[in-house]
């Protein structure tokens, strides 16, 4: 069974050929303990054949576990998007719904040919003194999910400082309760600093310079940092 219909095949088709370098896909999935795998990889296997750019390979973090190590990833699906040099772009969970849509912006970004990121956001990762771990819990129904995602994303794929997760927030419950996630998007990084809903690329830069500067022990909004400048 297909999961893209010839329409849908037809204009990420189109989309790819944006492309103009290749954009490296690795996909660990198992049998066991992981009802959303197969349509992962079907997915995968799909986008795959829509262009010569796009090199996906499979992998499974029970058997292929030195190369799950390697690559920081402990549960399934996941997906890394990169040039072929990292492993700081992930997704946890089946790309459907919006966030379909977050994946295949990373695709064009890591092989296109333009930087999306604006100039301040590159000043601030080029500024960057310590590492950031982006967590970003989403859902295939929120429409707002998507600008989070990608910017985590792209700041990841920029700086080796950064590393983002997309995480599909119910098909990983363990983690959404860990984190308090009661809505979507919730952006929270290094465990400390949180975003409840979309902020924009230069407040979130402005939030996190600030909340870095203020090195808090607890928990922390990120909001506060723009509420009270």
């Amino acid at each position: 069974m297909t999961m893209l219909s010839d329409n849908d095949s037809q204009e990420v088709r189109k989309i790819f050929d944006a492309l103009v370098r290749d954009v490296y896909i690795k996909v660990y999935t198992q049998k066991l303990e992981c009802p959303t795998c197969r349509d992962t990889e079907t997915i995968l296997k799909e986008l795959d054949e829509l262009s010569e750019r796009l090199k996906v390979s499979f992998r499974n973090p029970q058997t292929d576990r030195e190369d799950a190590e390697k690559d920081g990833v402990d549960r399934a699906p996941a997906l890394i998007v990169s040039d072929g040099t990292h492993s700081r772009v992930k997704f946890y969970g089946t790309p459907s719904g919006y966030e379909f849509s977050s994946l295949l912006t990373t695709i064009i970004d890591t092989g296109g040919s333009e930087e999306p990121l604006v100039e301040g956001t590159v000043q601030f990762l080029n500024d960057l003194d310590k590492d950031l771990v982006m967590q970003v819990f989403v859902t295939p129904a929120c429409p707002h999910c998507p600008s989070s995602a990608v910017l985590a994303s792209r700041m990841a794929r920029y700086s080796d400082k950064v590393r983002s997760e997309v995480i599909e927030a119910n098909e990983f419950p363990e983690l959404s309760r860990k984190f308090r996630v009661q809505g979507v998007p919730r952006t929270v990084v290094n465990g400390i600093f949180f975003a409840e809903g979309s902020l924009s690329e230069t407040m979130m830069v402005n939030a996190l310079e600030k909340g870095l500067a203020d090195n808090p022990s607890e928990e922390t909004n990120l909001l506060d940092y723009l509420q009270n400048s």
